[in-house]
């Protein structure tokens, strides 16, 4: 197989097919294994092509990928996926330009290629907005797949590092080439599948205690949640029906309180400081019941702005500590260039902006120590680090997906928390309003888990963790050297096609002037055999005429009256 030679329009169907298999890999298909030769119809289109194919190719690819996988942001309207999945698409795009000229030799494609879209990866899930999560190729081993146990080294990029070598590996194998080549690649690519499984899982460090934990799924009315502005319950009657729900399910608590009681985003949608007959009934429930609680909430921030925040009840029913989201959705809970509320009409649904938060807070509740994110914020792999590092012994993702209804969104983000508690070798408890709430063990594993949709109290015992996995302690630099990586290979890349074009442009002046290089060659070539034929006449005693010697490089840029006359006798040599 020789793809140098494809035309653009083979390679573009191969890239959207290449996409195609990539969303396979994630929830609701969810056939992780694929991920690990998704890519392989991508790389052999990039190969041979040039810069502005490559563009293309790449393009095509995030179409195919990106398009399919969150469709459900349609729910708010075909203009915020559309524009969503464009901006997604060229950043892959971006990473196309860059693979299609690493693309030309053996280590470009086989480490170049890899660092780029590895980087380029790093890069979308940081930037612009703060960046987005999803499509992260090594969220797909979050159901234990073979690489899984790499995230708790290096994090869900370097999982993605590993992916996208094998598929570059197995694209150099059904490309022509020596046998030997091919088979050592088929070797290291089935090497780095399958090594990680021998790699350790679990708690980071010893357990410190245990934690029984009831995560109150209280649900919302379905078909009622239809936009932003519905799902942070500032419009219709539902706030009060949902506080209900909760109280319905922990009020049975009483009978034998647990250890920590958790709301989950958005569960009192209106602020209970103002609003003190909302405020009066969640301390009635924290007393009734006798146990610390955690209770996503909406509170008032100046301007009519408001701020998505978790509280902390003592059992005793006072709020004693509190976290208010920092990662806010841009488009979802603000609009960043407010002016385009005049132009954009589905921008009616972002009413009001919320305020964000300047920094992670862990809950003491005195048997444990508690981080909390919140829903949008779990897809970023730094809070949950810093979390650990301020002493979380147990992470808690509080989320509100009612609005995506009985789309893969809930799924999808539950298998960001699998990562997150590899990651961090802590038990991560993902509390959703209406589903999926999960119980995740520290290997990724769930435990327990509801339905979307339905009334439900998930209670657990769960380990405490102190300790630190590598990826905890280096991550932030990790991150940093797979960016910086990027830059380098990105740094090569351009270096080798200004090389290319300037050997070009030396080509097209020398076929100007000489006729081209194999002409001016072939004319040297020329020369030297004629000065060898005189010399060997030389030597033999024959005569040699003054116009078939080569001309002197002092005489030859004298005019012809200044040259020096011949010695007598010496008109032939």
């Amino acid at each position: 197989m020789n793809p140098d030679a494809w035309r653009l329009r083979l390679r573009l169907p191969l890239a959207l097919v290449s996409g195609g298999i990539a969303f396979c890999a994630f929830p609701p298909v969810d056939l992780g294994w694929v991920s690990l030769g998704a890519l392989v119809p991508l790389f052999l289109a990039l190969r041979g092509a040039r810069g502005r194919a490559g563009f293309l190719v790449g393009v095509a690819f995030g179409l195919g990928f990106m398009g399919p996988l969150v469709w459900w942001i349609s729910l708010f309207g075909y203009l915020a996926w559309g524009v969503l999945v464009v901006a997604q698409a060229l950043f892959f795009g971006v990473f196309g330009w860059f693979a299609a000229w690493a693309s030309r030799g053996a280590w470009g494609r086989l480490v170049g290629v890899p660092i780029l879209f590895t980087a380029v990866e790093v890069l979308r899930t940081r930037w612009p907005l703060g960046g987005f999560a999803w499509g992260a190729l090594g969220y797909t081993q979050h159901d234990a797949g073979p690489l899984l146990a790499l995230a708790r080294v290096g994090g869900v990029h370097v999982v993605t590092l590993a992916i996208v070598l094998i598929n570059a590996l197995a694209a150099h194998v059904f490309c022509s080439g020596r046998v030997w080549r091919r088979a050592l690649a088929a070797a290291v690519a089935a090497g780095v599948a399958i090594g990680p499984l021998w790699m350790p899982l679990g708690l980071a460090g010893a357990p410190v205690g245990e934690l029984d934990v009831a995560l109150v799924q209280g649900n919302v009315p379905e078909g009622r949640f239809q936009g932003f502005a519905d799902r942070v319950g500032r419009a219709g009657p539902e706030d009060s029906v949902i506080i209900a729900n909760h109280i319905g399910l922990s009020d049975p608590l009483a009978a034998k309180p647990p250890d920590l009681v958790v709301w989950p985003e958005n569960s009192v949608d209106r602020d209970p400081f103002t609003h003190p007959e909302i405020g009066q009934t969640i301390e009635q429930t924290v007393r009734k019941v006798g146990s610390p609680f955690i209770v996503g909430a909406i509170l008032d921030a100046p301007n009519g702005r408001f701020r998505n925040t978790t509280l902390l009840y003592s059992n005793a029913g006072l709020v004693t500590a509190r976290y208010d989201k920092i990662h806010l959705v841009p488009f979802g809970e603000y609009v960043p260039w407010p002016r385009l509320r005049r132009y954009v009409k589905a921008l009616e649904q972002i009413p009001a902006d919320g305020v964000p938060g300047t920094t992670p807070v862990v809950f003491d509740i005195g048997k444990a120590k508690i981080g909390t994110v919140i829903c949008f914020e779990s897809t970023y792999p730094a809070l949950a680090r810093e979390l650990v590092r301020d002493d979380a012994e147990l992470l808690v993702v509080s989320t509100n997906n009612a609005s995506f209804r009985r789309s893969p969104a809930s799924a999808q983000h539950v298998a960001m928390s699998q990562l997150r508690a590899v990651e961090e070798g802590r038990t991560v408890m993902h509390a959703a309003i209406s589903g999926i709430t999960a119980v995740i063990d520290a290997r990724g594993q769930i435990l327990q888990q509801t339905g979307l949709f339905q009334a439900a109290v998930v209670r657990r015992s769960v380990p405490l963790a102190r300790g630190r996995t590598e990826y905890a302690r280096f991550g932030e630099a990790i991150e940093t050297a797979l960016l910086g990586l990027g830059a380098i290979a990105a740094g090569m890349t351009v270096a080798r096609v200004i090389g290319r074009r300037r050997e070009r442009r030396y080509s097209a002046a020398e076929q100007e002037l000489w006729g081209g290089e194999e002409t001016l060659k072939r004319a040297i070539a020329e020369r030297e055999a004629a000065d060898r034929e005189i010399a060997a006449r030389i030597a033999a005693g024959g005569e040699v005429a003054p116009s078939e010697l080569p001309p002197s490089a002092d005489l030859v840029d004298m005019p012809p009256e200044d040259l020096p006359e011949p010695p007598p006798g010496d008109a032939a040599v």
